[in-house]
């Protein structure tokens, strides 16, 4: 940013407090002029010309002035009357460089507010108004930086609330952290509504959502039923599975809040189905969730509503239409992984499981066919895939008849190429040797069972069923 090259006056400001100047003008022109810019004439600036000449020496009300004009989006009005007050005031007072930092920062020039209100904090060092704005905005430069300001004007005035400042730029700035370090300084009782509301979304965003919750229980005692404290309280009940406090809470949020100071929004409408859904309250649940895609202005939460909608339905075992959300869950979700597409298969295998004869089988038959999907869409999860397949078709195979057999077979192909296997590997071997093995012992092919069972031999040395199934094939073949 290079500020210093802003700073030309600044030896001369340096030891200025707000001087004592010969002012002209009256309040009541203040007022005169805040109805004047309210009515908008067209001869806005000749009629301002008079009060601007009786106000020529007098800082403070030509400062009202361009804050007037502030207010009604008029910024070039701001800046010229601002400036005016400079001039009035020999460069010596603060609020005029505050206005101009401020209509700077409205037309996102950071530097250029960071410099006025560099030279507010000259004129005026124990004014907090420009040490707080210059860090709001040098935040998004040098977050740090901004803290080191607010730093500064702790060493001016020690008794002005400075961790709480330094808590609000940290958490706007999302550094958690430190806003959380910041705010815990802060006595409970000096704490403001938005403290409150900041400390505790710093610690939700951290996921300390029992410290969160404990600090909106507190802000709720001071600002009863506010409702982004009731919220956030909401929120983190769920997260803590407190779902009977969470639907407290919902119904504060909801019917207890007032109407004019909350508005129910999408997010609301889910978490509310979150704690009717945790609660096992499903139908209710289902509802909240069909309401949140009703008021949503963007599709952005459609995925997530899907999948809760299919996981309730899941919850009151009516698979068709857990299956059938869950299929609009993978429409919606653009980046949809294969644990997300393995997910349908696994909600298909649970249904055939409800399921007796040829309806059953048709379910394992579609869930095979999604596992199938699944290898084209997701090449690395091949591995997965043939193994799911491979159990799936062995336990529709009671006559051992090898459906299983290419699967079981690929799948080992793949696991015995690498070098290394874990824990995982050797699981998915096992089921696949075993199938093999009664495979072949059913088809008279005692040398291959044998192959298999020492195999499982090789993964589980300790098994002693498996060793007496490899001493008995070992007898048999010889």
């Amino acid at each position: 940013m290079k500020q210093m090259k802003y700073f030309l006056m600044g030896a001369l400001l340096m030891g200025f407090g707000t001087a004592a100047m010969a002012q002209d003008g009256t309040k009541a022109d203040v007022d005169a002029v805040k109805a004047l810019i309210k009515s908008k004439p067209a001869d806005l600036n000749k009629q301002m010309k008079a009060y601007y000449s009786k106000n020529k020496k007098n800082a403070e009300n030509l400062v009202a002035f361009g804050r007037a004009f502030y207010e009604a989006e008029d910024t070039a009005n701001a800046a010229v009357y601002a400036k005016h007050a400079l001039t009035a005031s020999k460069n010596k007072y603060a609020p005029a460089y505050v206005l101009l930092g401020d209509v700077a920062a409205l037309g996102d020039d950071g530097g250029a507010a960071a410099q006025n209100y560099e030279q507010a904090i000259y004129a005026d060092p124990k004014n907090p108004d420009p040490y707080r704005k210059y860090a709001s905005v040098y935040r998004k430069i040098d977050p740090a930086g901004a803290v080191q300001k607010l730093e500064d004007l702790r060493q001016q005035r020690p008794d002005y609330p400075v961790d709480a400042l330094i808590g609000h730029i940290n958490y706007i700035s999302l550094r958690y952290s430190g806003a959380n370090e910041a705010f815990s300084k802060v006595p409970t009782s000096d704490l403001s509504r938005m403290d409150f509301i900041e400390y505790a979304m710093s610690n939700y965003h951290g996921r300390d959502y029992t410290k969160a919750l404990d600090i909106v229980k507190m802000g709720l005692q001071k600002h009863q039923l506010n409702p982004t404290m009731t919220r956030i309280a909401m929120m983190c009940s769920n997260e803590l599975k407190q779902y009977n406090d969470a639907l407290k809470y919902a119904d504060d949020l909801f019917n207890k809040c007032d109407k004019d100071s909350v508005t129910i929004s999408e997010m609301d409408y889910q978490n509310y189905g979150k704690a009717y859904s945790g609660n096992e309250q499903y139908a209710e649940a289902i509802a909240m969730f069909q309401k949140a895609m009703q008021v949503a202005e963007d599709r952005s939460l459609d995925a997530d509503l899907y999948k809760s909608i299919s996981d309730a339905y899941k919850g009151m075992k009516d698979f068709p239409n857990a299956i059938n959300s869950y299929k609009q869950f993978l429409g919606a979700k653009a980046d949809a992984t294969a644990t997300d597409y393995a997910g349908l298969a696994l909600l298909q295998n649970n249904f055939a499981r409800t399921l007796d004869g040829d309806a059953k089988t048709e379910m394992q038959l579609q869930a095979d066919q999604t596992y199938a999907d699944l290898t084209v869409k997701f090449p690395d999860a091949e591995e997965y895939a043939l193994w799911q397949r491979g159990r799936l078709m062995a336990s529709m195979d009671t006559e051992l008849t090898g459906k299983a057999k290419t699967h079981f077979e690929r799948l080992i192909e793949l696991v015995t190429a690498r070098t290394d296997q874990d824990e995982t590997d050797k699981k998915r071997l096992w089921d696949a040797y075993s199938y093999l093995m009664r495979y072949s012992v059913k088809n008279k092919d005692n040398a291959a069972a044998l192959q298999s069972a020492l195999k499982l031999q090789e993964i589980d040395p300790a098994d002693t069923d498996i060793k007496n199934i490899v001493d008995a094939l070992s007898k048999v073949v010889k």
